[in-house]
């Protein structure tokens, strides 16, 4: 999955809109002839670094003859110091976008930051890891991006792409096979049929119909490994629920193929970054410094 100034220009043309209203009232009155300024976007923690085009399209909205200079990748890691984005625009222009630039920046790279840590606890595994449709609803794609930056995978992206079938549709259908069996007779022949069994008499009823995946929605160990047992060269097999960092390598060690993990997405902590105009402050500078000895030390 990639993303393209066409696909994230709304949102962050909203997130403009949002920030500066119907004009800046603090740095409109400062600038006077709005002379032309330097800055960076620099990090001040740890991470993986992702939404660099997000924060590049926020400043050439604003200032379209803006000199913008990326040196570094979504994907790649940061640390204390590491420059993101160096900018050449007028100061107004520094004030209008210092928000958005940053806020896209750090809630992005903090979802592909808790991605690549999970995916590091469980690569002895083989286990694939996908995101869920949970988060901030209208930023999904967004959201889904920053998972494939992290290094795991994407489950659905809405309910035209898949046929997803959850305890609602069993209740609405009067039964898993019931609503298996309609399903598999007016959906489309491309689609792949997933359903979700919270035990193991559901397991073998989806078994019976034949789906393709079957989820294991919070199920304990021991279930979940007499599922897989059962589901072998059958379906594929789906963990899900209750997955956090204290959880996720004994889930793997089950052998289901895939783990689905709302928390990557609908609970994050930001990355620290910041925008200066000029030089770096000094108080930023003493942060760095301290946060790379206490890397060195812990090393």
């Amino acid at each position: 999955m990639q993303l393209n100034r066409f696909m994230i220009r709304p949102f962050v043309e909203q997130g403009l809109r949002e920030e500066i209203g119907p004009g800046d009232t603090t740095g409109g009155f400062l600038v006077g002839d709005d002379p032309w300024q330097t800055g960076q976007i620099y990090a001040k923690g740890h991470g993986v670094i992702c939404g660099l085009l997000l924060s590049d399209e926020t400043i050439k909205i604003v200032q379209p003859d803006a000199v913008v200079d990326v040196s570094v990748k979504d994907g790649e890691l940061m640390e204390p110091g590491t420059i993101l984005l160096k900018i050449r625009a007028r100061a107004s222009t520094f004030f209008m976008i210092e928000r958005c630039a940053i806020d896209w920046l750090q809630q992005m790279s903090g979802i592909a930051t808790k991605t690549r840590r999970y995916s590091e606890l469980v690569k002895h595994t083989g286990v694939r890891l996908t995101d869920t449709r949970k988060g901030w609803p209208g930023f999904r794609v967004l959201q889904k991006y920053a998972v494939r930056v992290g290094g795991a995978h994407n489950h659905i992206f809405s309910l035209h792409n898949c046929v997803l079938v959850k305890d609602n549709h069993i209740k609405i259908a009067g039964g898993l096979t019931n609503a298996v069996e309609l399903l598999r007779a007016r959906a489309q022949h491309t689609f792949k049929i997933e359903v979700e069994c919270e035990t193991l008499e559901m397991v073998e009823e989806a078994l019976r119909c034949k789906a393709d995946v079957i989820m294991f929605d919070n199920m304990e160990l021991p279930e979940m490994r007499e599922g897989v047992k059962m589901c072998k060269g059958k379906a594929i097999t789906e963990a899900s629920g209750g997955v956090r960092e204290t959880t996720i390598v004994p889930i793997a060690e089950t052998g289901v193929d895939v783990i689905s993990i709302g928390d990557l997405t609908h609970s994050i902590t930001a990355v620290d970054i910041s925008l200066d105009v000029k030089d770096i402050k000094p108080s930023a500078q003493r942060d760095i410094a301290r946060l790379k000895a206490a890397a060195r030390a812990a090393e």
